[in-house]
């Protein structure tokens, strides 16, 4: 199994943005200190009635220029933020490298424009498998899309994530984006929690979308992803790979 993530474009990308940041903030800063400075050494105007044009000139450019320098560090921001992996997926990979051959791709930390995030995307000839990888440790249970979680005092609250709801957004993400590019594709999801089973307990009753813990991911997707091993072809599987890494 190709256990990989596109990091390479994403850190590209990332440079990109640190570059378009740069030009963008060293220009705002530019037209601001023109603004400024015709605030500063007053000019001489041949003609009164064109003052205000001149007075709203130098306001424009100041405000302007201070505007362009903050978008500017907004990109910034985002090109630092922008995740080029993510550790998670890296370890359903490396798990589920001992299982899988060179038929099937897991490709980590997907994040394309017209996609959205999602940790991770199993390709193969089953179809597309679409993961929502959880680290939390407690005592869980899955009520359809609904999730609680057992307190201190042993009672049953609404527990702070929400896997199952953000699954299926990108199950559907993903079968919209494949549609888009004339791909009909069986697309499925699971929610893998990669805590030991001593730190994190699940239950399930009528789960929308299946979960598991990371230990028995394999012996879980047997009856769901795995149940039909040919339904789509190796070509099939290389063109969603192609698509993902825009080439």
């Amino acid at each position: 199994m190709e256990n990989v993530a596109p990091s390479g474009a994403l850190a590209r990308r990332s440079r990109q943005l640190l570059q378009l940041a740069f030009v963008v903030v060293a220009g705002g800063v530019f037209i601001a200190v023109v603004g400024l400075a015709l605030y500063v050494v007053q000019l001489a105007v041949p003609d009164n009635s064109i003052y205000p044009f001149y007075n709203f000139l130098r306001g424009m450019l100041l405000f302007g220029g201070v505007i362009v320098a903050v978008v500017g560090v907004i990109i910034a921001a985002r090109a630092y933020f922008t995740r080029v992996d993510n550790d998670l997926a890296r370890q359903v990979g490396i798990y589920l490298e001992r299982y899988f051959d060179n038929r099937y791709w897991l490709v980590r930390n997907v994040n394309k424009t017209g996609l959205g995030y999602i940790d991770a995307v199993l390709v193969g000839p089953p179809g597309l498998l679409v993961f929502r990888i959880v680290d939390n440790e407690g005592n869980f249970r899955n009520e359809k899309a609904d999730w609680l979680k057992q307190n201190n005092n042993g009672q049953w609250v609404p527990a702070r994530i929400d896997p199952t709801r953000e699954d299926v957004v990108d199950i559907k993400a993903a079968r919209e984006y494949l549609a888009r590019h004339g791909l009909e594709v069986p697309v499925y999801g699971v929610v893998v929690f990669t805590k030991n089973p001593t730190l994190v307990k699940i239950s399930a009753k009528e789960p929308v979308v299946p979960l598991s813990h990371l230990s028995m991911l394999y012996e879980n997707l047997r009856d769901q992803y795995l149940a039909r091993e040919n339904r789509i072809d190796q070509p099939t599987v290389q063109r969603i790979i192609d698509l993902i890494y825009d080439r």
